[in-house]
């Protein structure tokens, strides 16, 4: 009789940190994701855990469906709670799918027209940028919903990372390693809003001839994925266009001006119109989804 109510005990111990581990789930799904697409890509990583674990995750799925199942009718107050517990994360699951914003389509044209307007600021950023760091420096600065996403400052292979910007002494201690001031830091962020840009990636070239200099410019998020703009100092050769049109996630504007989709997830990245985009733009595209010029 101990034993069986011994096992009876670890069993429902087993049963509540599970479920509850679930809910602990779902509620750092809820706050890490800003939007669904981030959701979903969130979620990827772990579905392809389970998979990969499948002698595991069944006998996880086993005792929760067993769990769900045993709990109707809840004819006891253990049972209660473990159909109030279940009930809880389907609701949850579904509350925060519905509460998490839908992720603002971008496809070439939208970048396109984006870089028409804005293209004269975009290069007067850069310039900017470039004039202000010291050498052998370079600045990343990404945001979302306003809120810093990444900040580094690099220095001589050497990196210095923040993310708060509200702390103004340890900001100007870490602009100063790249010869920046405050003033120009307010500037930049000025001239990246008159760009219409949300991010940066810039840092001086000391050997253009050896290697392209390029810069690249945040233009939206898609989840954990990002549309940016990346300029080269110099028209591109045959060699490196051809590369670039051999990329799904890249889209050739012109010699000098690539439309990316980076991120973490390939099945969320690259260009729904990018074909039919390159075919209007003079592009041959190849049916394997390379193209060449």
């Amino acid at each position: 009789m101990r034993t069986r109510a011994l096992l009876r005990y670890s069993y429902r111990v087993i049963e509540i940190l599970l479920i509850l581990s679930i809910t602990a789930g779902l509620i750092a799904l809820g706050l890490q994701s800003h939007d669904k697409a981030e959701m979903v890509g969130l979620l990827s990583p772990v579905i392809v855990a389970l998979a990969w674990m499948w002698f595991i995750s069944l006998l996880l799925l086993i005792i929760i469906t067993a769990s769900f199942i045993r709990s109707i009718p809840p004819s006891t107050s253990y049972k209660k709670t473990i159909l109030s517990l279940h009930i809880l994360n389907v609701v949850l699951w579904f509350l925060i799918y519905y509460l998490l914003p839908k992720p603002a389509p971008c496809d070439a044209a939208l970048m396109e027209n984006h870089f028409k307007t804005h293209q004269d600021n975009m290069y007067d950023l850069v310039r900017y940028v470039r004039s202000s760091l010291n050498d052998t420096c370079s600045i990343v600065l990404l945001y979302r919903n306003d809120d810093v996403q990444e900040f580094t400052i690099r220095n001589r292979g050497e990196c210095e990372e923040l993310t708060d910007l509200d702390d103004k002494r340890e900001l100007e201690t870490v602009l100063q390693t790249a010869g920046l001031s405050m003033q120009e830091f307010s500037v930049i962020k000025e001239k990246m809003h008159k760009a219409g840009v949300i991010g940066i990636e810039i840092g001086k070239n000391l050997f253009p001839y050896l290697e392209p200099g390029k810069s690249v410019l945040l233009f939206r998020w898609h989840g954990v994925n990002r549309y940016q703009f990346t300029l080269y100092d110099h028209p591109m050769t045959e060699e490196k266009k051809h590369e670039v049109l051999s990329l799904f996630q890249h889209v050739l504007y012109n010699d000098s001006v690539v439309f990316e989709s980076f991120g973490g997830y390939p099945g969320m990245r690259g260009f729904p119109d990018r074909d039919h985009f390159l075919a209007n733009h003079g592009f041959k595209v190849e049916t394997s989804g390379a193209a060449g010029q």
